[in-house]
């Protein structure tokens, strides 16, 4: 158990700093370009965050492990919303407004019952995974070309581009090594303790692909850069379905248990669902709001367990 332990630990850590590198080079490069807070957050960060949960699937759908696969991206986008955006409120309460995330959250909503759908007959095949790998090539582009936001002043973080490149390049390496290191962990974890792929997927692999969502916001909640907080946790969870579920089956189609419809699913779907009624508040998530979060995903994992 203490080696599975120690391979966790080391992928959690080098996904880590990979996805923190990656993440700083590319708002670099997206900021010279005049791109917005919110788009970025939208779409760069949030790709960049969502880099370990791609490695971490294509490495278990690679292995015969399907459900570590499907349970990472539903783990994980439950927990970008009830952990992440929790936590991230308790450092700084952040403002979401509704009429800035009502396109991107009715698309996310729209995805969740697409994926309903294709999963199913059990099974998400390889045109299932480019039809979904093709909305977020459709979604970047569109999020891109209708952003009007070009008002904003972003920190330099590297100094010049040859910097950003070998920073962006060395964060890439990092996520692959500390994927793999995480997701050889994870299903010597779960063999030991004796429960299900799914699971452990659903819990000790989503939380552990989540630490790069949960550094960045609350990182930016606490800088009170509350567009790129909100717009990494919505963009990295369409990111985990359309193109971590839709380019890991294409590679190799994904397999999924029944039981997921009854449980785990409706909660990724009322999780989404949450952001609506928050957002119409037009206040700062309270303290209040936020510990409810906190515990609901809490609850969630000891179901989970139990």
């Amino acid at each position: 158990m203490i080696i599975s332990i120690l391979y966790l630990l080391i992928g959690s850590v080098l996904l880590y700093f990979g996805a923190d590198w990656m993440i700083k080079s590319s708002v670099h490069i997206a900021s010279k370009l005049n791109i917005s807070r919110f788009v970025i957050g939208l779409t760069i960060v949030a790709f960049g965050t969502s880099l370990p949960e791609l490695g971490v699937s294509l490495k278990a759908a690679l292995f015969n492990k399907s459900d570590i696969a499907i349970g990472n991206i539903i783990g994980s986008n439950i927990t970008n919303v009830l952990l992440v955006l929790g936590l991230s409120s308790m450092f700084n309460p952040i403002l979401i407004s509704f009429s800035k995330i009502k396109k991107d959250i009715l698309i996310y909503l729209f995805v969740c019952i697409l994926l309903v759908f294709l999963l199913q007959n059990g099974i998400l095949e390889r045109w299932e995974g480019v039809l979904l790998f093709t909305g977020i090539i459709f979604y970047t582009i569109h999020s891109f070309v209708t952003d009007k936001s070009h008002d904003e002043d972003f920190e330099d973080l590297f100094s010049t581009w040859r910097r950003t490149i070998i920073f962006l390049v060395l964060g890439i390496i990092l996520l692959y090594i500390g994927s793999e290191s995480f997701i050889k962990g994870a299903v010597d974890f779960a063999k030991i303790i004796g429960v299900s792929d799914l699971i452990i997927g659903m819990s000790v692999v989503a939380l552990g692909t989540s630490l790069p969502e949960l550094v960045t916001s609350v990182f930016a909640a606490v800088k009170k850069e509350h567009s790129i907080s909100v717009g990494n946790i919505i963009g990295s969870n369409l990111f985990n379905i359309l193109s971590v579920l839709g380019l890991v089956s294409i590679i190799k189609p994904l397999s999924v248990e029944s039981s997921i419809f009854r449980f785990e699913i409706p909660i990724m779907i009322a999780a989404g669902l949450l952001l609506i009624p928050i957002s119409l508040r037009q206040r700062p998530i309270s303290k209040v709001i936020s510990l409810s979060m906190l515990f609901g995903y809490s609850v969630f994992i000891c179901i989970l367990f139990t």
